[in-house]
């Protein structure tokens, strides 16, 4: 998808500037490594429908190099194509005979997982992880006729769990990306996070998967 490519393409930029303004400062080593850090994050969502993220994240030092990570955040619309399909039949039906305003599919997410800090750039972290967890989601679908929206229900027609409702999947999550210090506890993080989150087809019989392409920009703080 064009917008994906990019993206990766401006992320790459991202990381190789901050890169580069890590090896500007003067790396400061202490005695004691930090283990523990929280970091608030944010940006861009891509595929199907594009829309934005905000989140957090809190992580350990098990042993040198390796962390044990919790994150959670909300994704303003993942919505897919397949959603968008079952919305137009419901909207061309004769109960209805309208068009589709608006498709929506707000996710919450939690998951545990592992961050492993590449060796090598002294100044600089990079870092791949992987994790598991639950994603909440709620689907909407709005309808309109004749340019006025109208309630689906008012008109007989009753929306099954594809268009309406929420529903708790599984949900992983694998990523990349770049803490750049700043300052002696600070730090940016720099990253793209892809997730899927499975359908749950003994709930909603027509349910498909979801994958979640993230832009992460973030600022922590080590403790």
């Amino acid at each position: 998808m064009r917008l994906i490519r990019v993206a990766t393409v401006w992320l790459v930029g991202a990381l190789s500037i901050g890169a580069a303004a890590a090896h500007a400062q003067t790396a400061a080593s202490s005695g004691s490594e930090p283990r523990l850090y929280v970091e608030f994050n944010g940006g861009p969502t891509l595929g199907h429908k594009s829309d934005a993220f905000v989140g957090g994240e809190i992580g350990f030092r098990l042993v040198a190099g390796l962390d044990v990570v919790v994150e959670g955040g909300h994704i303003g619309n993942a919505a897919t194509e397949a959603l968008d399909t079952a919305a137009a039949i419901i909207a061309a039906s004769p109960d209805l005979g309208g068009t589709v305003s608006s498709t929506t599919k707000k996710v919450n997410y939690v998951d545990v997982g592992i961050r492993y800090h590449v060796q090598g750039i002294p100044v600089v972290h990079p870092y791949v992880l992987f994790g598991g967890g639950v994603a909440g989601v709620t689907t909407e679908a709005t309808f309109a006729v004749n340019g006025t929206q109208v309630n689906a229900a008012d008109r007989g027609v009753q929306l099954g769990g594809d268009l309406s409702g929420t529903t708790r999947k599984a949900f992983v999550v694998a990523g990349f990306g770049l803490n750049v210090p700043l300052l002696k506890r600070l730090f940016v993080d720099i990253g793209y996070r892809y997730g899927r989150i499975s359908p749950k087809t003994d709930e909603v019989e027509t349910d498909t998967g979801i994958s979640t392409h993230r832009v992460l920009f973030g600022v922590g703080v080590h403790f």
